[in-house]
C-alpha cells in the first residue's frame, strides 16, 4: 500500500488563500486599531484644549464682572455692563473678547499686567514627526483677538496654531439689574463649527 506524501495542488491553493486572507484581516485590524487610537488621542487633546480655554474665559469674565461690581464709579461700570450685554445679545463675541483684552475702564484691580483679563500670549506645544519620531517644539502665540485666542488653544483643523479655526466661542451676558428686566449671567460656551470633522467626531 502506498502512503500519501506532501500536499495536493488544491490543498496548497486553499492554504495560501487562507493565509493571505488571515494576514489581510490582521493588517486591516491593526491599521484600524492604530487609526482609532490616533483619533482618540486627537479627541482627548481637543477636549483638554477646550477645557483650558473655557477655564481662562470663565475666570476672565468673572474677574471683569467682579471688578465692575466693585468699581467706585457705578455709572461708568453700568455703561460697561450695558455695552457688554448689548454685544452678547448681538452675538458679537469678537467684541466681547476685545473688551476682556482691553476693558473700557483702566483702573480695574483684577486685570493682568497691561490691563487684559485674558493672557496676551500662550506657549503652545507643536508636535512634528521627523523620520517617524515625534518631536515637540514650543511656539509662543500672541493673543490679540478672538481668532488668535482660538489658535493659541489649538482649536484648529490640524491642532496647530497655524491651522484653520474649527471652533466658536459664545461668551454670554453679565449679571445686570438695570435696566429691567434683569439679565442673568451665563458661562462661556466653546463649540465646534458646523460641518467640521471635529463636530462630526463629537
Amino acid at each position: 500500500m502506498k502512503t500519501k506524501q506532501g500536499f495536493t495542488l488544491i490543498e496548497l491553493v486553499v492554504a495560501c488563500t487562507l493565509l493571505i486572507m488571515l494576514s489581510t484581516i490582521a493588517t486591516t485590524s491593526t491599521y484600524n486599531f492604530v487609526q482609532a487610537t490616533a483619533n482618540l488621542k486627537s479627541q482627548y487633546l481637543n477636549i483638554q484644549n477646550i477645557m483650558a480655554l473655557h477655564s481662562v474665559l470663565a475666570n476672565a469674565k468673572m474677574n471683569y464682572a467682579t471688578d465692575l461690581a466693585l468699581e467706585s464709579n457705578q455709572s461708568l461700570a453700568q455703561q460697561e455692563i450695558q455695552k457688554w450685554n448689548g454685544s452678547a445679545v448681538a452675538s458679537d463675541n469678537g467684541s466681547l473678547i476685545g473688551q476682556l483684552m482691553s476693558p473700557g475702564l483702566t483702573d480695574l484691580p483684577l486685570a493682568n499686567p497691561g490691563g487684559s483679563y485674558l493672557p496676551t500670549s500662550r506657549n503652545v506645544p507643536v508636535t512634528t514627526y521627523i523620520n517617524g519620531n515625534p518631536v515637540t517644539t514650543y511656539v509662543v502665540v500672541q493673543i490679540t483677538n478672538i481668532n488668535s485666542l482660538l489658535q493659541a488653544f489649538q482649536l484648529t483643523d490640524d491642532g496647530t496654531p497655524t491651522g484653520n479655526i474649527v471652533a466658536t466661542i459664545t461668551v454670554g451676558p453679565m449679571l445686570a439689574g438695570t435696566p429691567p428686566p434683569p439679565t442673568r449671567p451665563t458661562l462661556p460656551i466653546i463649540d465646534w463649527k458646523a460641518g467640521t470633522l471635529q463636530e462630526i467626531r463629537f
